[in-house]
């Protein structure tokens, strides 16, 4: 392997580094700021790292293995042509731009991620999920800590508290959609016995967390994807769906013993929201979405072909003061990059799709391995998308960074599972090359000046964006930067 490959290499435990590592970060990179935009920071280097190897990359090498085919490429090419075209004529192109080379950015990173895993298959693989489940580990030991202080010190907590790292606990639930299938495809590449105890303890503690926080967006979506594995794989996606059972069950015990029984015990309330969840969902089923998806729609129907602008939604929904995103993709991408982009986009994830399900043709029966994580990238991928149609996850820079390393794992494992026929070179032209250099200056410069110049002093700049003098009790409502509006 040459060096450039081992470059790429070093950049897929960068990102698995970052995303497990983000809400776990003791101290602020710039001063005065907290968890989210410490985590958007992260993500900001992490794309700029890879538009830089991606330069190196083109500067250096005359081919490269294809890893998509011509209409996918195609049509992604379309999609950010468009959220290009759509940032000119925008509000403001210094924040389109920034999204769009965001957005850009984290598809590079997919594609660093896909590359490496393409040339060393199972090995690295499997090291990036051993190096997620230690690092769910370690968020799970701050977590212990967070929960003995709170017992230690008495009285009823805050349920918001029980969740560390982020400003809005509702975070960690993007995150386990994406990471809860990671941990049981590691339980499942995990045989010999001792070794399978670290995954099943993690991932049962994992599931624990997500009773705690009670996401409905999460147990859906898994519940969704499930269902959608089952269908389409029938009896081969059956083990990886029981390691998921039997660990949701192992953790529901571990809920109902440290959250209910224990603070029973001492004269206390249970903790986390899973026993108000009926309440809360018989009393605001649409959990205040609905003002901004009727805004969402609103700025869809007056911009329908290249939508407002990628990242306007924060500037046309301010006034709503509810959030700065509308928390459905499907009218995030509409009402920002218009219509067409969205079809784009669509058409793309459903291509994806069908590339997934077309590895079965190469897995024999008895290939329990390479089952479960066919399983578990379709459980994943139904997951993001369902999921996300009333979140944000996938405008909060470490679920991001998560949807980022499934996207590179899942499209380096259908790039490996291909027959040797199926794979081919491509041939870089300098033309080419002298484009994909260019552009990823240009997202380089748009990431820069999207910073600038609120990275200076964003303690100052999320106080002035509450405008207290227009907005009666305002709240921060996270984007780009956790005061999201602009």
């Amino acid at each position: 392997m040459d060096r450039q490959l081992a470059v790429k290499g070093y950049m897929s435990y960068l990102i698995a580094v970052a995303a497990i590592l983000s809400p776990l970060l003791p101290f602020s990179l710039i001063r005065g700021v907290g968890f989210h935009d410490n985590q958007r920071i992260l993500e900001v280097f992490c794309g700029a790292v890879s538009a830089i190897v991606a330069i190196g990359f083109l500067l250096r090498h005359a081919s490269a293995v294809r890893t998509s085919n011509i209409r996918l490429s195609c049509l992604l090419t379309s999609f950010f042509l468009l959220g290009l075209v759509s940032g000119i004529l925008a509000y403001s192109p210094r924040h389109a731009f920034f999204e769009w080379a965001n957005f850009l950015l984290l598809l590079v990173m997919s594609g660093l991620v896909a590359s490496e895993i393409a040339a060393k298959g199972d090995a690295l693989l499997e090291q990036l999920l051993r190096l997620c489940g230690i690092g769910c580990a370690f968020y799970i030991l701050v977590e212990i800590v967070v929960y003995a202080g709170l017992i230690k010190q008495g009285g009823q907590p805050v349920n918001a508290r029980l969740i560390f790292g982020f400003d809005n606990y509702r975070f960690l639930n993007h995150i386990q959609t994406v990471s809860l299938p990671f941990l049981g495809l590691l339980i499942c590449c995990s045989n010999d016995g001792k070794k399978n105890i670290f995954p099943w303890v993690v991932t049962s503690i994992w599931w624990a967390l997500l009773f705690v926080s009670a996401g409905r967006g999460t147990f859906v979506g898994l519940l969704a994807g499930i269902s959608v594995s089952l269908f389409c794989l029938r009896r081969d996606a059956l083990p990886w769906c029981l390691v998921m059972l039997w660990s949701a069950l192992i953790g529901l015990g571990i809920y109902l013993l440290f959250y209910v029984l224990l603070p029973l015990a001492l004269g206390l309330q249970p903790f986390g929201f899973l026993f108000s969840m009926v309440g809360r969902t018989i009393e605001n089923p649409d959990s205040s979405r609905w003002p901004l998806w009727v805004r969402a729609w609103e700025i869809m129907m007056a911009h329908p072909w290249l939508g407002a602008g990628p990242l306007h939604f924060a500037h046309f929904g301010r006034d709503l003061q509810i959030g700065a995103h509308p928390h459905n993709w499907v009218l995030q991408i509409a009402c920002e990059w218009g219509i067409p982009a969205l079809l784009c986009l669509i058409s793309a994830i459903a291509l994806g799709f069908k590339a997934l399900l077309a590895t079965r043709q190469y897995l024999a029966p008895t290939d329990v391995r390479n089952q479960a994580a066919l399983a578990a990238w379709l459980v994943t991928g139904v997951a993001i998308l369902v999921d996300g149609l009333v979140s944000g996850l996938i405008v909060m820079p470490t679920s991001q960074l998560w949807i980022t390393l499934y996207l590179g794992c899942a499209w380096g494992w259908v790039v490996s599972i291909r027959s040797v026929q199926e794979k081919a070179v491509v041939c870089l032209s300098i033309p080419l090359r002298t484009y994909g250099v260019l552009i990823m200056l240009a997202a380089i410069y748009f990431l820069a000046n999207g910073l600038w110049p609120e990275i200076l002093n964003l303690p100052l700049h999320e106080e002035q964006n509450l405008q207290k003098n227009i907005y009666a009790n305002p709240a921060y409502r996270p984007r780009v930067w956790l005061g999201g509006f602009f």
